[in-house]
């Protein structure tokens, strides 16, 4: 066997960390991509892995992509908390994970990794620490992203009882350098702007080198059949955003957004967003759990690996210096 690792997603923000941590400690690494993906998080490794052409809904892409492939990170997903685009975004998470698992399972593939989201516990107010015991509860305030988690989860848990060897890492808000236009990385770009205001609410924030640290201590771990959280520190937004503003020189955000701003706010960007035909920045499920505590607890990935987070103030102010050199 070939020992060649395939990776899903590795033109995306966790993805292409991956594949980078891979190839700096010499693994072999075929990276899946469609033909239209910008691949700007890895110009810097060209050549040192393979690119593969495929999609996750493209059954026949996958199974050519999974030729001579021993091990799996399946890190491909989409990201939206838009409501018209709720059955694009299933069908990339769900289905796209069922195929993989799938063809995993057809292939005879020796360990299945799946990036999923503190997420996929649910959105709606916890009143306790979050550990990966906690349950999923149906609730009307569940974003269309977390039920797409979750339910992709279940393609993953369904696969093990099939016989495939797996695990899961839930990560909580992941910070680094990367497309600040785009995803938890437009935090960045809002306190660089020097917004005035900060959400109310508490979560989970984790590293980005550490998150691909922590999945590949895993896959080369002989855990299977496990869930992990991916979570350095529960902090409050306002505690973060002031990381953030000194980190860059600029006006720390000073102003809590109300429940009235929070109404006003996502209906702005909803009509916004329509008018220019983009995806909204805010919307009514990003107010609703940027305005709650969510605390994640970490002892699991602690116990298991022996594993040490790196700093979030550390975390913060190596990224800020790198969006400041990117600007330049």
């Amino acid at each position: 066997m070939s020992n060649k690792i395939l990776v899903t997603g590795a033109t995306g923000f966790v993805g292409a960390e991956i594949v980078k941590q891979l190839v700096n400690q010499g693994k072999s690494v075929k990276a899946l991509k469609r033909k239209t993906s910008n691949t700007q998080f890895l110009k810097d490794y060209e050549g040192s892995f393979e690119w593969v052409i495929g999609d996750v809904n493209d059954i026949p892409s996958l199974e050519s992509a999974f030729e001579d492939v021993d091990y799996v990170y399946h890190s491909a997903a989409m990201i939206s908390f838009d409501p018209a685009q709720k059955h694009k975004m299933f069908k990339v998470n769900i289905e796209g994970t069922a195929n993989m698992v799938n063809i995993s399972l057809e292939n005879g593939i020796k360990k299945f990794l799946q990036v999923s989201s503190v997420s996929a516990f649910g959105r709606y107010d916890i009143k306790h620490p979050i550990n990966e015991e906690t349950k999923w509860f149906e609730h009307d305030e569940n974003t269309n992203y977390a039920i797409a988690k979750n339910r992709s989860e279940l393609e993953v848990w369904r696969a093990q009882e099939e016989g495939l060897n797996m695990v899961i890492v839930n990560p909580a808000t992941i910070l680094g350098f990367g497309d600040w236009m785009q995803g938890s990385s437009q935090i960045f770009k809002n306190v660089y702007d020097e917004i005035s205001f900060y959400p109310t609410g508490i979560n989970g924030f984790v590293g980005l080198e550490d998150v691909a640290k922590a999945c590949i201590q895993l896959m080369d771990s002989d855990i299977n059949g496990e869930r992990f959280i991916i979570s350095a520190e529960n902090l409050a937004f306002k505690e973060l955003f002031e990381m953030i503003a000194n980190g860059f020189g600029t006006k720390v955000p000073s102003k809590p957004i109300s429940p009235f701003l929070r109404a006003i706010g996502w209906r702005f960007y909803w009509m916004k967003s329509k008018l220019l035909g983009q995806q909204p920045l805010v919307t009514k499920e990003t107010t609703l759990y940027t305005s709650r505590d969510y605390i994640y607890k970490n002892d699991k990935i602690r116990r298991a690996l022996d594993f040490e987070f790196e700093d979030i103030k550390e975390v913060v102010q190596r990224t800020c210096k790198k969006y400041q050199e990117a600007r330049i």
